[in-house]
């Protein structure tokens, strides 16, 4: 005799051929998708169902639905098509940090991309602790042209324990990414926010029976002061080309909407004349940097 149960979860993490799941009481759960479904990223809310044979030891659970997302954060794969990275976030938190030299160009993009899907984006200047003369003026720099825009901005150190609560207090009730270049401090800054990741990695490493591997995958993890953030470990790089020259333009929020009093429709924002946006460059309304970073990831050279 065999029973079939069908539930809700969350995917925690996507191995491939497996997906591990949190179900409503919280329990990790090792499922495979049916293949008809595509590509299941971390964040997708699924339905599963759950196989009782008393002939058998083993519980298959296989995953037979996915709920519609909320958002799709999504880059640009080898094959210049938009691939899925984690499902139903609404806050991009973007960390940069002096060592590695900090990446405008990197955080513009995640800027766009926030912009792209809907949802929130935060710029974490972490290790501020290694801040010198120099690189003291370019985190200011950063801070300025994020926090004009309209950006929240937040300076951390878990060295120097700064920035933590302000932190914690942005995370609350959101489902937050991670994201970022290597060694920008991501995993310092989950280790400060979660207290209790090694129990979760070390319950993940045993229902995947992949031990460390577990780390190198994007991972979704409940925060103590609610709300959850999602560790984008294994992204190496982040490109949009797969996005339009209209979705470049609406991701550079300043530049789209001085765009609007334009005298042409079709203004490139180049050499034409009466381009509002030339004249928000000329006085300062839009950064040099993020006005040369607009037209580079429009012809798509970056």
């Amino acid at each position: 005799m065999t029973e079939t149960t069908t539930q809700t979860g969350r995917v925690i993490a996507n191995y491939g051929a497996e997906l591990i799941l949190a179900d409503p009481a919280g329990n990790y759960l090792k499922a495979a998708p049916l293949k008809k479904l595509g590509l299941i990223v971390c964040g997708d809310e699924v339905s599963f169902e759950t196989v009782d044979s008393r002939q058998s030891v083993e519980q298959p659970i296989r995953v037979t639905a996915v709920q519609p997302r909320s958002s799709t954060l999504a880059r640009t794969d080898r094959r210049k098509q938009a691939k899925a990275i984690a499902a139903n976030v609404t806050q991009l938190i973007a960390v940069t940090a002096p060592k590695p030299p900090f990446d405008p160009l990197l955080i513009d993009r995640y800027s766009v991309a926030s912009r792209h899907i809907g949802v929130e984006l935060l710029v974490v200047i972490n290790k501020t602790d290694l801040l010198d003369h120099d690189t003291e003026a370019a985190a200011n720099s950063l801070e300025k042209i994020y926090s004009d825009i309209g950006y929240q901005v937040i300076r951390c150190s878990t060295e120097g324990n700064t920035g933590l609560q302000q932190l914690t207090k942005a995370l609350e009730s959101q489902v937050s990414i991670l994201v970022g270049q290597s060694g920008v401090g991501k995993s310092s800054l989950l280790n400060r926010l979660l207290p209790d990741i090694d129990t979760k990695t070390g319950a993940l490493s045993e229902i995947s029976g992949l031990g460390k591997h577990t780390t190198t995958v994007t991972t979704w993890y409940d925060l103590p002061s609610g709300g959850a953030i999602i560790d984008s470990a294994g992204v190496r790089q982040f490109a949009l080309d797969h996005l339009s020259e209209i979705d470049v333009q609406a991701g550079f929020k300043e530049i789209s909407d001085l765009s609007m009093d334009c005298k042409f429709n079709d203004c490139k924002h180049v050499h034409e004349p009466e381009c509002a946006v030339l004249e928000g460059l000329r006085n300062n309304a839009v950064a040099r940097q993020r006005y040369d970073h607009f037209l580079a990831m429009r012809q798509k050279e970056t």
